[in-house]
């Protein structure tokens, strides 16, 4: 696989695995779109300095309906997601890497670094 020109040494990490399994993803869009699809690097640069790190280059997904609800309840504060809906995809290996990355708040929460040429909006549908 190719991966995007700002991807730093290393990224993805040498233990993510090959994409697969069902996925949940906060959306703008419906249908969901390409630009639901950026990475917070790629999105908004400037926000982490211009440096690129393998956490910053990685798309949020969820494996759980309730880790992902609860993320779009909180995410309202925030003017981008305020509308934002929820969909959900099945990954398949064409569409890059993902690392289980959990935190105290959402045990479900996966990291996924897509390749250059995949197209993940496709396999998305909104759910909510």
């Amino acid at each position: 696989m190719k991966w995007p020109h700002f991807y730093p040494e290393n990224c993805p990490p040498a233990e993510a695995e090959p994409a697969s399994g069902k996925v949940y993803r906060l959306v703008v869009h419906d249908p969901a779109q390409k630009e639901d699809f950026k990475p917070p690097f790629e999105e908004n640069p400037r926000r982490f300095s211009h440096k690129p790190d393998i956490k910053n280059c990685g798309l949020s997904v969820q494996t759980d309906i309730l880790g992902i609800k609860q993320l779009k309840k909180e995410m309202k504060r925030v003017p981008r997601f305020k509308n934002s809906q929820i969909a959900e995809g099945e990954l398949n290996p064409t569409l890059g890497l993902i690392q289980h990355t959990p935190s105290p708040e959402y045990k479900s929460h996966y990291s996924w670094w897509v390749p250059i040429g995949a197209k993940p909006w496709v396999v998305f549908k909104i759910i909510q």
